[in-house]
């Protein structure tokens, strides 16, 4: 019974492992003017989408891992099912979750290149002046 405890605890913490491992950030705002040098289309995967795949997945491997061996066996069992598990769901997950975005290089006044990437298909073209402002991208 104590093994079978401890088999789910070392489940729950590589499940938390993979979840901590899933970092969520956010772009610094650009603004100002410039020059569209380029566009890029390309798919985003679902960040969110990946976590809750690596829960379902390390949950669902957990259980089906406990079902073999006894003992020290089925812990070891049900630990590399969560493991196994999370890694696959993580990578269902994320690509279940994708969304098409574009990526567009601007040469700003200033002399420096940046990407922004939009969720829109964007109006613009390469060798348009633009104006960014909140992350919005207008020709002027």
């Amino acid at each position: 019974m104590m093994t079978h405890a401890i088999g789910r605890l070392l489940a729950l913490l590589s499940v938390l492992l993979v979840a901590g491992c899933a970092s969520v950030g956010s772009a610094p705002s650009i603004s100002g003017e410039g020059t569209v040098l380029g566009i890029a289309e390309r798919t985003q995967a679902s960040q969110a989408g990946s976590v809750v795949g690596a829960i379902g997945g390390a949950v669902l491997g957990s259980v089906i891992g406990g079902q073999f061996g006894g003992g020290f066996g089925q812990t070891v069992a049900a630990t590399a099912g969560a493991v196994g598990g999370s890694m696959v769901g993580s990578q269902v997950g994320s690509r279940a979750g994708q969304t098409l975005v574009w990526d567009l290089t601007i040469r700003f006044e200033d002399g420096i290149d940046r990407m922004l990437t939009v969720t829109e298909r964007p109006s613009v073209r390469p060798g348009d002046r633009v104006s960014v402002r909140d992350g919005q991208v207008t020709r002027r």
